[in-house]
Protein backbone atom coordinates (compact mmCIF):
# COMPACT_ATOMS: atom_id res chain seq x y z
CA UNK A 1 0.00 0.00 0.00
CA UNK A 2 1.13 3.52 -0.68
CA UNK A 3 3.28 4.85 2.18
CA UNK A 4 1.89 8.41 1.85
CA UNK A 5 -1.66 7.10 2.22
CA UNK A 6 -0.73 4.98 5.23
CA UNK A 7 0.97 7.96 6.87
CA UNK A 8 -2.12 10.12 6.23
CA UNK A 9 -4.39 7.51 7.77
CA UNK A 10 -2.16 7.18 10.83
CA UNK A 11 -2.02 10.96 11.28
CA UNK A 12 -5.79 11.39 10.92
CA UNK A 13 -6.61 10.13 14.39
CA UNK A 14 -10.15 11.25 15.23
CA UNK A 15 -10.92 12.92 11.89
CA UNK A 16 -11.61 12.19 8.24
CA UNK A 17 -8.90 12.64 5.63
CA UNK A 18 -8.96 15.83 3.58
CA UNK A 19 -9.12 15.83 -0.22
CA UNK A 20 -5.41 16.63 -0.34
CA UNK A 21 -4.64 13.67 1.94
CA UNK A 22 -6.75 11.40 -0.27
CA UNK A 23 -4.93 12.45 -3.46
CA UNK A 24 -2.30 9.67 -3.18
CA UNK A 25 -5.15 7.16 -2.96
CA UNK A 26 -6.73 8.57 -6.13
CA UNK A 27 -3.40 8.32 -7.91
CA UNK A 28 -2.86 4.80 -6.64
CA UNK A 29 -6.28 3.58 -7.78
CA UNK A 30 -5.87 5.13 -11.23
CA UNK A 31 -2.65 3.19 -11.79
CA UNK A 32 -3.72 0.02 -9.99
CA UNK A 33 -5.03 -1.85 -13.06
CA UNK A 34 -1.72 -1.29 -14.83
CA UNK A 35 0.09 -2.61 -11.77
CA UNK A 36 -2.11 -5.70 -11.59
CA UNK A 37 -1.66 -6.33 -15.32
CA UNK A 38 2.12 -6.00 -14.93
CA UNK A 39 2.11 -8.43 -12.01
CA UNK A 40 0.04 -10.94 -14.00
CA UNK A 41 2.27 -10.54 -17.05
CA UNK A 42 5.41 -11.20 -15.04
CA UNK A 43 3.79 -14.16 -13.28
CA UNK A 44 2.80 -15.67 -16.63
CA UNK A 45 5.89 -14.72 -18.68
CA UNK A 46 8.71 -14.29 -16.15
CA UNK A 47 10.34 -17.57 -17.09
CA UNK A 48 10.44 -16.55 -20.75
CA UNK A 49 11.81 -13.10 -19.91
CA UNK A 50 14.61 -14.65 -17.84
CA UNK A 51 15.50 -17.33 -20.40
CA UNK A 52 15.54 -14.87 -23.29
CA UNK A 53 17.76 -12.56 -21.27
CA UNK A 54 20.19 -15.36 -20.46
CA UNK A 55 20.27 -16.34 -24.15
CA UNK A 56 21.21 -12.77 -24.97
CA UNK A 57 23.86 -12.81 -22.21
CA UNK A 58 25.39 -15.88 -23.90
CA UNK A 59 26.18 -13.60 -26.88
CA UNK A 60 28.34 -11.32 -24.70
CA UNK A 61 31.80 -11.71 -23.19
CA UNK A 62 29.99 -13.06 -20.07
CA UNK A 63 29.14 -16.36 -21.75
CA UNK A 64 31.19 -18.34 -19.25
CA UNK A 65 29.21 -16.94 -16.31
CA UNK A 66 26.00 -18.28 -17.84
CA UNK A 67 27.64 -21.63 -18.57
CA UNK A 68 28.94 -21.98 -15.01
CA UNK A 69 26.11 -20.32 -13.06
CA UNK A 70 23.14 -20.45 -15.43
CA UNK A 71 20.75 -22.06 -12.95
CA UNK A 72 21.62 -19.55 -10.23
CA UNK A 73 21.36 -16.66 -12.69
CA UNK A 74 17.94 -17.83 -13.80
CA UNK A 75 16.76 -18.33 -10.21
CA UNK A 76 18.00 -14.88 -9.17
CA UNK A 77 16.52 -13.21 -12.22
CA UNK A 78 13.14 -14.88 -11.58
CA UNK A 79 13.31 -13.76 -7.96
CA UNK A 80 14.13 -10.25 -9.15
CA UNK A 81 11.16 -10.21 -11.51
CA UNK A 82 8.87 -11.50 -8.77
CA UNK A 83 10.16 -9.02 -6.21
CA UNK A 84 9.96 -6.08 -8.59
CA UNK A 85 6.44 -7.00 -9.68
CA UNK A 86 5.34 -7.24 -6.04
CA UNK A 87 6.95 -3.88 -5.28
CA UNK A 88 5.15 -2.36 -8.25
CA UNK A 89 1.86 -3.97 -7.26
CA UNK A 90 2.17 -2.49 -3.78
CA UNK A 91 3.64 0.77 -5.10
CA UNK A 92 6.51 0.28 -2.65
CA UNK A 93 9.66 1.61 -4.25
CA UNK A 94 11.28 2.27 -0.85
CA UNK A 95 10.76 -1.33 0.30
CA UNK A 96 12.21 -2.55 -2.97
CA UNK A 97 15.30 -0.43 -2.56
CA UNK A 98 15.87 -1.35 1.07
CA UNK A 99 15.05 -5.06 1.13
CA UNK A 100 15.84 -6.29 -2.35
CA UNK A 101 19.08 -4.43 -2.89
CA UNK A 102 20.51 -5.76 0.37
CA UNK A 103 19.72 -9.27 -0.83
CA UNK A 104 21.22 -8.57 -4.25
CA UNK A 105 24.35 -7.10 -2.68
CA UNK A 106 24.95 -10.39 -0.87
CA UNK A 107 24.45 -12.41 -4.06
CA UNK A 108 26.83 -10.20 -6.03
CA UNK A 109 29.50 -10.43 -3.37
CA UNK A 110 29.23 -14.19 -3.07
CA UNK A 111 29.63 -14.85 -6.80
CA UNK A 112 31.96 -11.91 -7.52
CA UNK A 113 30.23 -11.31 -10.84
CA UNK A 114 29.15 -7.68 -10.61
CA UNK A 115 29.96 -6.74 -14.21
CA UNK A 116 28.09 -9.77 -15.58
CA UNK A 117 25.08 -8.93 -13.39
CA UNK A 118 25.01 -5.34 -14.58
CA UNK A 119 25.02 -6.52 -18.19
CA UNK A 120 22.40 -9.20 -17.46
CA UNK A 121 19.97 -6.76 -15.85
CA UNK A 122 20.49 -4.25 -18.64
CA UNK A 123 19.63 -7.01 -21.09
CA UNK A 124 16.58 -7.88 -18.97
CA UNK A 125 15.54 -4.25 -19.23
CA UNK A 126 15.82 -4.47 -23.02
CA UNK A 127 13.81 -7.69 -23.01
CA UNK A 128 11.11 -6.04 -20.89
CA UNK A 129 10.98 -3.04 -23.24
CA UNK A 130 10.62 -5.23 -26.30
CA UNK A 131 8.00 -7.65 -24.97
CA UNK A 132 5.82 -6.00 -22.31
CA UNK A 133 3.02 -3.53 -23.06
CA UNK A 134 4.23 0.09 -22.90
CA UNK A 135 2.66 1.24 -19.64
CA UNK A 136 3.75 -1.93 -17.85
CA UNK A 137 7.19 -1.78 -19.42
CA UNK A 138 7.67 1.80 -18.25
CA UNK A 139 6.93 0.86 -14.64
CA UNK A 140 9.20 -2.19 -14.72
CA UNK A 141 12.04 -0.25 -16.34
CA UNK A 142 11.97 2.34 -13.53
CA UNK A 143 12.76 -0.37 -11.01
CA UNK A 144 15.31 -2.11 -13.24
CA UNK A 145 17.04 1.25 -13.78
CA UNK A 146 17.42 1.62 -10.02
CA UNK A 147 18.75 -1.91 -9.79
CA UNK A 148 21.32 -1.52 -12.55
CA UNK A 149 22.37 1.87 -11.23
CA UNK A 150 22.95 0.37 -7.77
CA UNK A 151 24.81 -2.65 -9.19
CA UNK A 152 26.93 -0.48 -11.45
CA UNK A 153 27.93 1.75 -8.56
CA UNK A 154 28.90 -1.23 -6.41
CA UNK A 155 25.67 -1.40 -4.39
Amino acid sequence: MNNALLASICNADGRYLTDAELRPFDQMTEAFQTRVSLYNYVRDHGQTLALNTLRRLMQTPHRQVVQEHGQQCQRDMLFTLEYVSKGILLQDEDGFMEDYLVWMQNIIRSFKRQSACVVAYRLLKEEVRSTMPGDQSNLMVLYLDKLTEALDSGV
